[in-house]
């Protein structure tokens, strides 16, 4: 037997509204969600629509909540034991209560994702809740073949009102990092936290364990 969480996903935010977590045996589960290869792998994550919740169900015999939410399933991470709330996943809903005043999201600017993100938060942007501002970064990177490629990131950003001078501080990191390519510090751990308004006793917390999670790895 493993534990297992289910997380039903806001359509509004895209983020867990509510969570419920079981015991069960993986390989029921995988034949119920009739996965390929009839494994749960133990870092993924698998989004389940209302058929999907409804054979999980039936196999494993508990009821599930009045929603048509999708919802997500996977096992417990580490960080699910950070003794305080972890913004990652939760980035809409906390900015909307005021709860977290920056948030960034950055990919390839041909990734589907990543305007699946900005079509979330493009209401709240356009009522003046949040404001947002983009930027973009490439430069050439040579290849093992011995030619060079193109490497481009899209970047959105999002603050409260009274917040935005979060913005240009993030884009000088990030054209720092980008373009004069150095190895990640604990400065910059430190820093990106503030950043993103974790409590300074929060990122002494994060840093504390953060080399014992990696070794742990």
């Amino acid at each position: 037997m493993a534990v297992f969480v289910l997380s039903f996903l806001s359509p509004e935010t895209a983020t867990p509204s509510h969570e419920l977590r079981f015991d069960g045996d993986p390989g029921d589960i995988a034949r119920a969600l009739d996965l390929d290869g009839g494994a749960i792998a133990d870092h993924a994550c698998y989004l389940l629509d209302r058929k999907d919740l409804t054979a999980l169900a039936s196999a494993l015999g508990f009821a599930l909540p009045d929603t048509g939410e999708e919802a997500l399933l996977r096992r417990p991470q580490r960080i699910d034991a950070t003794p305080y709330l972890v913004h990652t996943g939760y980035e809409l809903p906390l900015m909307l209560e005021g709860r977290k005043p920056f948030a960034y999201f950055g990919d390839d600017p041909a990734s589907p994702w990543l305007e699946e993100t900005k079509a979330l938060f493009a209401p709240h942007v356009a009522a003046g809740v949040l404001v947002l501002d983009t930027f973009e970064l490439a430069k050439m990177c040579p290849t093992t073949t011995g030619g060079d490629k193109e490497e481009r990131v899209r970047y959105f950003l999002y603050a409260l009102p009274g917040e935005t001078w979060r913005f240009e501080r993030f884009r000088k990191r990030c054209d720092q990092l980008f373009y004069n390519w150095r190895p990640w510090t604990d400065e910059d751990e430190r820093e990106e936290g503030r950043l993103l308004g974790y409590s300074e006793e929060q990122c002494n917390w994060w840093m504390a364990n953060r080399a014992r999670r990696a070794t742990s790895a």
